[in-house]
């Protein structure tokens, strides 16, 4: 029962992230009002994109490459956090689709051995998301915290850097103040939502895995020939799972590497030739951060969603029934076809694409050296 409370309270809580982002909240029902209601915090975080981009051809023109740094992460960011505003306003629905399967698994009372199972993976997998997500929201936070602390310390006295001239110095102060943090919690529920719902994945595909090798117990298999039914009905619908959600982060995905990849690399560049403060090595690690962790959970998804098929073969398929044979060959032959994430349909997210991003910027950081 703790567990169960546990997802439900965890789930709940994603569940309000996505209804305050669409600010659901609000009993407005009238068709225009609604899509206005929606589209606040996308139309400030396009806002606050289009002012950067502003600063940014003014700075470029100057030739202030830290004011361009800075500049740079806060475009970065306020384009980061228009997207997946935007994806938890169009995708809600999906989203609650996902959550309302997850309740699920965790209410199913299992058989005894199979329960274990679950109920074990489920533990470490509510434990291993929790821990993804203090881990950003600590780091996040403390960045934010000194790029708001820089950009006030500068000629402007401004959090984000630029200045808009129908307000006056304590308008845009507070207005930028609140952009920022408004940027950094948009990011963040997006990671949120990426981070639980493909760890979730992850640990359906364990389970599936695990139950699959007890089948090699020829007792076991005996005794419980049921299971396979159950088995092959919990892979199909991890797949159906793993693809919508691939068509959901479609984009999303490729967008973080863009802008992951001028983080990096302008950041190194600005720590290698100036006297830089904190900020510079916060964002260059919150660059990596994200990016590690995407790559990461791409590479897991790809690899559990492979091993299920070797899983499979090693059972004693041979001394089953002809039409459980059946089921597994169709299992195999699905568990052979990749599951990962591929980004914009053009980039594997795996851990190879993750050193493969740090090799690109610091190539192109190394040819800002020889131009500077």
């Amino acid at each position: 029962m703790t567990l169960v409370q546990e997802y439900t309270r965890y789930y709940r809580f994603l569940t309000f992230i996505i209804n305050f982002i669409r600010l659901d909240f609000i009993p407005i029902n009238c068709f225009i009002f609604r899509h206005i209601r929606m589209s606040f915090f996308p139309f400030l975080a396009a806002f606050h994109f289009v002012a950067t981009t502003e600063l940014l051809f003014h700075v470029m023109s100057e030739g202030d490459m830290v004011t361009f740094s800075f500049g740079t992460i806060w475009f970065s960011g306020s384009l980061q956090a228009f997207i997946k505003t935007l994806t938890g306003i169009y995708y809600k629905d999906q989203f609650l689709i996902f959550f309302s399967a997850i309740d699920e698994i965790v209410k199913t009372q299992f058989e005894k051995v199979v329960d274990e199972i679950v109920k074990r993976i489920l533990k470490e997998t509510i434990v291993l998301t929790k821990i993804c997500h203090i881990s950003i929201t600590f780091i996040f936070n403390a960045t934010v915290f000194l790029l708001v602390y820089h950009g006030m310390s500068s000629p402007k006295g401004q959090p984000l850097g630029y200045y808009l001239p129908f307000f006056d110095w304590w308008g845009n102060f507070s207005f930028q103040l609140y952009g920022a943090w408004l940027i950094l919690y948009a990011v963040l529920a997006g990671d949120f939502v990426f981070i639980a719902l493909a760890l979730f994945f992850r640990g359906e595909l364990i389970i599936i895995s695990e139950i699959i090798l007890c089948f090699d117990d020829s007792d076991f298999a005996r005794s419980h020939k049921h299971l396979l039914r159950m088995i092959y009905k919990m892979h199909l619908r991890v797949l159906l799972k793993l693809g919508t959600f691939q068509n959901v982060y479609y984009f999303l995905t490729f967008l973080q590497f863009i802008s992951s990849f001028f983080l990096i690399c302008l950041t190194t560049f600005m720590i290698r030739f100036h006297d830089l403060q904190a900020w510079a090595y916060a964002v260059l690690l919150c660059g990596l951060m994200q990016t590690f962790f995407l790559c990461l959970i791409g590479d897991i998804l790809f690899e559990r969603a492979s091993l299920i098929s070797t899983a499979l073969y090693l059972t004693k398929w041979y001394e089953m029934d002809l039409v459980d044979q059946q089921r597994i060959l169709i299992m195999i032959a699905m568990a052979q076809k990749p599951y990962g994430i591929k980004a914009a349909g053009l980039v594997d997210v795996s851990f190879y694409t993750f050193i493969e991003i740090i090799k690109l910027s610091v190539s192109y950081c190394a040819i800002l050296f020889t131009v500077a």
